[in-house]
């Protein structure tokens, strides 16, 4: 408990929350400095895979099994660049490139790898790989006839295909599935009536159009309800350019934030969202109503984001990977699920009040701040018996919190930075 933090009760105004991270929220890690990262894939064991082109030396795949202290080069692309990875519940590692034999897998930790043989039909680039359970595989690849996409539900052994799209050089960017089995892809293009988002309900097999049109989507994620978030690298009509959202039930996507470049989108296991966009990292705790900056020099030009099994949040641009210092699933916990409480000011430095919607008088509350990776700094049970109340914050340290107040069967929350 953090001493000197106190509860009072006191009646104020209302105020306005905003939000920050500190400075230290990145680690850089070590990696070599010759080559230039395409993509990234961790196991479950904290195993580190990178693959690389574009590259001073051979293109190929490293792997880290020490927290990136040591890297060892498990395979030889030669010239040819490693585009897209993932990681199937087995731990076999599925590696997209271009060149010869497209698609690889090693079910031995990188020791030892394997070519998959694709259908005909397919002879683009390798751009994206979505591994859903032990035996599911969906796979993109950059096809002159348009957007294209190749699925496996026996583990590689047969494939079955289909054009989501008959647009000339238009490629799928992203694959995400839905917990009620839809499969979502975007797509990126060069030219007028290109781009957009697709769906499919029968796990692939015919594609209808959700939105978009003339976005270049790059990224797409899928939060718990079934949400779904793009981000796009430009757009060609008159559009803003940025992050939208499909929330479920509607029909129209919503401008969430107006940006440039958002070359990746990850959701944590609290659908909190995290945006690689505007040459930084942006976050969102409110499902996408506000979005803030990640802020340092770390942040600055991440391309691509992953969250891995153990919670840490990894970027990486270029030949530069950074890793979240704290795992960032513990931020937010309750947060996304309670009722919104007001809290002001915000920023605040010395106090910091708060006010519960319909109050039950002389009821036992329970409140907990947590930091920004979800730790308690403080924790206290008080009979309120007035709204709204203050807390002396004055002894925390800079940075962005969270409260959460229980009363019974409700949870209140609310946020606020420390100045």
């Amino acid at each position: 408990m953090k001493a000197g933090i106190k509860i009072a009760l006191l009646v104020f105004l209302i105020g306005f929350t905003t939000s920050l991270f500190s400075q230290d929220f990145w680690e850089q890690l070590y990696f070599p400095d010759s080559v230039n990262i395409k993509c990234l894939a961790t196991n479950n064991q904290g195993h580190i895979f990178v693959g690389v082109g574009s590259s001073n030396e051979s293109d190929g795949i490293y792997r880290s099994i020490d927290n990136a202290q040591t890297w060892e080069f498990v395979y030889n692309n030669n010239d040819f660049a490693v585009l897209s990875m993932d990681i199937d519940e087995n731990g076999y590692i599925y590696v997209g490139k271009n060149g010869y034999n497209r698609l690889i897998v090693s079910k031995t930790n990188g020791q030892s790898w394997e070519d998959i043989s694709l259908p005909p039909s397919s002879v683009g680039n390798v751009m994206e790989i979505l591994c859903i359970g032990q035996d599911t595989i969906y796979v993109s690849t950059w096809e002159v006839e348009g957007s294209f996409i190749l699925f496996s539900f026996d583990g590689a052994e047969t494939w079955d295909y289909r054009y989501v799209t008959d647009r000339p050089n238009e490629y799928i960017s992203d694959i995400e599935l839905s917990s009620t089995g839809e499969v979502f892809v975007s797509t990126s293009g060069y030219f007028w009536d290109q781009g957009g988002v697709y769906r499919s309900d029968d796990a692939g097999l015919s594609w209808e159009y959700a939105g978009l049109l003339n976005h270049q989507v790059l990224t797409l994620a899928i939060n718990s309800n079934d949400d779904i978030f793009t981000g796009d690298w430009w757009v060609i009509n008159n559009d803003t350019s940025g992050i939208y959202a499909l929330y479920d039930g509607l029909n129209a996507f919503d401008l969430l934030l107006g940006a440039y470049h958002v070359t990746d989108i990850a959701i944590d296991l609290n659908d909190n969202i995290y945006a690689a966009a505007n040459d930084g990292v942006v976050y969102s705790f409110d499902n996408g109503l506000t979005f803030n900056h990640i802020e340092g020099d770390l942040s600055a030009n991440i391309e691509f984001l992953h969250i891995a099994s153990d919670g840490h949040l990894y970027g990486t641009r270029f030949n530069r990977i950074v890793k979240s210092i704290d795992p960032i699933t513990g931020v937010g916990a309750s947060y996304t699920n309670g009722i919104t409480s007001k809290a002001y000011p915000n920023p605040a430095s010395f106090y910091l009040y708060i006010e519960i919607p319909e109050p039950r008088p002389s009821t036992i509350y329970e409140l907990h701040i947590y930091d920004m990776f979800g730790k308690i700094v403080y924790e206290n049970k008080a009979c309120l018996n007035a709204n709204p109340f203050y807390i002396d914050v004055s002894l925390l340290t800079a940075g962005y919190y969270l409260v959460e107040i229980r009363q019974n069967d409700k949870i209140y929350k609310s946020s606020f930075v420390k100045s």
